[in-house]
């Protein structure tokens, strides 16, 4: 999954159709017959089920099947410090400058920090979706030229499930890395423990470092009843590489007895006990109907708001409940995704 060069980062999908208006910010309009372009800037990298859900749902939402798409992947797996993400961000915007698009679409927080946040103020229309920092913590407030999807995790639905399956559950820790995205996430369940008056946060243990996470696991399992899992992208192993995340779900599932949570599908295929999943699809579906919007309606970007998509997505891996002698009721599993197997265990 991961991305050595530009040329590996930088992909073409699509074909053309011209835009019917431009918007009324001096938007630079498509000529007639010119193809309507869209730059997509993924954070992450692809294959990956979280980035290409929300640029299909982007593409269906924009509902323009000759549109010319690029998109250029920061793979901020692999590019995780500040220095490489503001050099692969630095490379986007003159992708962006060259080719001239229509519209930019980033999805998750880096690609808004590094690249459409650079725009702001000026002609260029740019679409965001899986973002976890509020606009204000992005400095776009205000900016015409910019719309977008908010990412809020649904946190007391996930506990919710959590305690259906488990229903002992009542002490939580919450385990991740270092990710700058994470303290408005970690504020915001902060803030809605109080919709759980039967549980207790217990802890919040954030690590630079595989070996710190590996600990914080290990304190939970006598301080707490389950965990949620955070950001496990950005950690560090001796040589001060970061450990792929199937490495680090594959360690839980090894070494951890305690029932977890997190806030997206692919975390549950690789071994989260379960979750209601952030919809990718939605996130991009959402932001799409945008772009459509200021691409074909003629509506100024900053005069939309910006919200979160509220649908959630029970998901439970089942290979998991069993390991952890957890007997789940059929109405749950009727009533959710079910996973079998981990991810990480499958052949490449």
């Amino acid at each position: 999954m991961q991305r050595s060069n530009s040329r590996r980062r930088f992909l073409r999908d699509g074909l053309a159709l011209a835009v019917a208006s431009a918007v009324p910010l001096a938007v630079r309009a498509a000529p007639s017959g010119a193809a309507t372009r869209i730059f997509h800037v993924m954070s992450f990298d692809s294959p990956w089920r979280w980035t290409d859900g929300q640029f299909a749902g982007f593409k269906e939402g924009l509902d323009m099947a000759d549109a010319e798409y690029r998109v250029f992947q920061m793979d901020v797996k692999t590019n995780s410090t500040p220095e490489a993400k503001a050099r692969v961000g630095a490379e986007a915007r003159r992708l962006v400058a060259d080719w001239k698009p229509d519209l930019i679409y980033t999805s998750d927080d880096d690609a808004l920090t590094h690249v459409s946040s650079h725009f702001a103020g000026q002609s260029l229309p740019c679409v965001f979706s899986g973002v976890n920092k509020t606009p204000e913590q992005h400095g776009i407030v205000g900016a015409p030229n910019i719309a977008g999807v908010l990412e809020q995790e649904h946190f007391v639905q996930s506990v919710t499930l959590l305690r259906q399956i488990s229903p002992e559950v009542r002490r939580l820790a919450v385990i991740g890395d270092l990710g700058p995205q994470w303290p408005p996430v970690i504020a915001r369940i902060q803030k809605n423990m109080a919709r759980l008056p039967d549980c207790e946060l217990v802890a919040i243990r954030q690590t630079p470092d595989f070996a710190g996470f590996q600990q914080a696991v290990r304190d939970s399992q006598g301080t707490a009843d389950a965990f949620v899992q955070l950001g496990i992208f950005a950690l560090k192993d001796e040589n001060g590489q970061n450990v792929p995340y199937q490495r680090v779900q594959q360690w839980v599932c090894e070494n951890s007895r305690l029932p977890d949570i997190s806030f997206w599908i692919d975390r549950v295929f690789h071994g989260v006990l379960a979750s209601v999943t952030v919809s990718e699809l939605e996130q991009g579906l959402a932001a799409g109907r945008l772009a459509r919007r200021i691409l074909v309606d003629g509506v100024v970007p900053g005069s939309m708001p910006m919200e979160p998509t509220v649908k959630g997505h029970p998901v439970i891996n089942l290979s998991r409940a069993e390991q952890l002698g957890i007997n789940v009721r059929s109405s749950l599993l009727l009533s959710s995704e079910v996973v079998r197997g981990f991810q990480w265990a499958k052949p490449a």
